[in-house]
């Protein structure tokens, strides 16, 4: 059993004004009590007046620039350990939690030491369905037995999962000694994946509960994407790929030949000749960062 100290709940914060209202005053439900810690990547649209106006307990930090997710994230734990938290709950913006949701994922970490991040079940922001992304995840290759289970009504505690995203995790505060955090390898999406990729190779679990669930609110943030995001992706993508420390050498530049076809087989000549290049340029770095992630207790993630 563990004993539960405290927890910390960490939400970066960027021009999230028309969410974080909101999400602040669902946390305020809570049963389980929880301190908030919220690290400002330089918002200027009124969100940390608004923060300071209406919410005083927050433990507001301001950067006057924007440091990233995984960066800021990453400041966001270390005070909450320095707080003497014994779990770090990351917490997007753009969420709504319901007032069992903490309390919910805390009593997964009784069930196995190995889990190390338990998350929720993401649902869309009227509640009425999943969230689109989160669907992506939980099938049954990547999920085993949760589609079974809920559709014949049999839920389980929790189920073990490749990957979900990093918009509400509540994380065992001791990781940060084992694997380190998120890796500043990564400013902004992908940092979760390369997370979840190191705590898998050293032995623990990332798993999913029915019984926790938040409301994901992206439907306020739909927009066509921009070449230059593209262009993020794709250097996202690739760093996963060529970091990813569960797989051989060989295995990921397969993967690396895969994704270069695919981007020919659409014209996208551009895009396939970069993939190229990068793998080729940074075939070194990768090698070192890789020997670096495979090391325990190294925290120069």
């Amino acid at each position: 059993m563990i004993n539960v100290v405290k927890v910390s709940c960490v939400i970066i914060t960027y021009n999230g004004i028309k969410w974080i209202e909101n999400c602040l005053k669902s946390i305020q439900n809570s049963t389980f009590p929880m301190e908030v810690i919220i690290i400002d990547n330089g918002s200027q649209d009124g969100t940390i007046e608004l923060v300071e106006n209406k919410f005083s307990r927050v433990q507001l930090i301001k950067s006057e620039k924007n440091l990233g997710f995984a960066a800021a994230n990453n400041i966001g734990f270390d005070l909450a350990i320095a707080n003497s938290s014994t779990f770090v709950f990351l917490l997007n913006q753009d969420t709504i939690i319901y007032p069992d949701t903490l309390e919910k994922l805390i009593e997964v970490f009784n069930q196995n030491d190995k889990i190390k991040v338990v998350s929720p079940i993401h649902l869309n922001d009227r509640g009425d369905k999943l969230d689109k992304k989160f669907e992506e995840y939980i099938s049954t290759k990547t999920c085993e037995g949760f589609i079974s289970d809920m559709t014949l009504d049999k839920p389980k505690i929790f189920y073990e999962i490749e990957f979900v995203n990093a918009a509400a995790w509540l994380i065992k505060g001791d990781i940060k000694n084992e694997i380190g955090l998120f890796s500043k390898e990564f400013y902004h999406y992908g940092e979760d994946s390369n997370f979840l990729q190191r705590l898998k190779y050293h032995g623990y679990n990332v798993v999913i509960t029915p019984f926790s669930k938040i409301h994901h609110l992206r439907e306020l943030r739909k927009g066509k994407l921009s070449q230059k995001f593209i262009k993020k992706e794709i250097n996202i993508n690739l760093k996963n790929i060529l970091l990813n420390i569960n797989i051989s050498e060989k295995r990921a530049y397969f993967n690396i030949l895969k994704y270069f076809l695919s981007c020919i087989s659409r014209l996208e000549i551009k895009n396939g000749i970069y993939i190229l290049t990068y793998s080729l340029a940074n075939y070194l770095k990768i090698k070192k960062i890789k020997n670096r992630y495979q090391s325990k207790n190294n925290l120069t993630y």
